[in-house]
């Protein structure tokens, strides 16, 4: 496992840790064929972006990325796990907003330009600049103004929600990389792929050993690849953890069903 808990992920690039998050939880995904598709991906953008003033930097970045290098949503198969990958986000020039959102921001970093994700509710975001800071929708490239904002939180939160300065606050590479992975997760479940998603919630767990929530979400998916005595750990832990979560009465009873049902051999 690239992913361990002694990583100071804050020191580490953002694209970095999504190549070494995609190995983990696909083996075919090279973390070194990874690091040559965004050193070959620099070398396409970094020459279309003279110096200058930053605004202008950012502008000629986004044009260049989402303009001559073609990056786009996938949407076509919007919710296909292949858009979490980075390596193959870098291939095939296709995304959602978070994958897309950390290749902006590598490439900022790269050209010296203050690059910061934003968890937003219900869609990443990328702040870039210092001096007169942009935030871009990793999607399109395109910036997003204080209505735009508005519209996209209320959509998210419902018509009383009002955007604050906390929405826009900078997510740490830890809390960029969850994202990252649970999107994953949602993914590979939908796609039928209860293993690799599996793996997700193990990576997921490594970056949050406690989380109650993450102990859930493994002893559902557990409880999908027919590991029942797995799963009812899972689930009993974050019942005694989270009693009045609305869920935990829902989850007793098929604990209890679990407990029942005979351990899975391992090989």
């Amino acid at each position: 496992m690239n992913l361990t808990p002694e990583l100071d992920l804050e020191q580490l690039d953002i694209a970095l840790l999504a190549l070494m998050m995609a190995e983990d939880i696909q083996a075919e995904q090279s973390l070194l064929q990874g690091l040559q598709r965004l050193r070959q991906l620099r070398t396409e953008v970094l020459p279309r972006v003279p110096g200058g003033p930053e605004t202008w930097q950012v502008a000629q970045l986004t044009a260049a990325v989402y303009g001559e290098l073609g990056f786009a949503a996938n949407l076509a198969r919007f919710h296909a796990p292949e858009n979490c990958l980075l390596g193959t986000v870098m291939a095939t020039r296709r995304g959602v907003p978070v994958s897309l959102g950390i290749l902006l921001m590598h490439l900022a970093q790269a050209l010296g330009i203050p690059a910061a994700g934003v968890c937003f509710p219900g869609h990443f975001l990328v702040q870039l600049g210092e001096e007169s800071p942009v935030i871009i929708d990793p999607l399109t490239g395109q910036p997003q103004s204080a209505h735009d904002l508005d519209v996209r939180l209320r959509a998210c939160e419902g018509n009383l929600a009002r955007l604050t300065s906390a929405h826009l606050r900078p997510a740490s590479h830890k809390a960029i990389l969850q994202r990252l992975l649970q999107v994953a997760k949602g993914a590979f479940l939908q796609a039928g792929d209860a293993a690799t998603a599996l793996r997700c919630s193990e990576t997921l767990l490594v970056l949050s050993p406690d989380n109650p929530y993450e102990r859930r979400d493994r002893g559902l998916v557990l409880q999908q690849l027919a590991c029942p005595q797995l799963a009812a750990a899972d689930l009993d832990y974050f019942i005694e953890q989270c009693p009045a979560d609305p869920m935990a009465g829902l989850l007793k009873q098929q604990v209890r069903q679990l407990s029942q049902q005979a351990p899975v051999t391992l090989h």
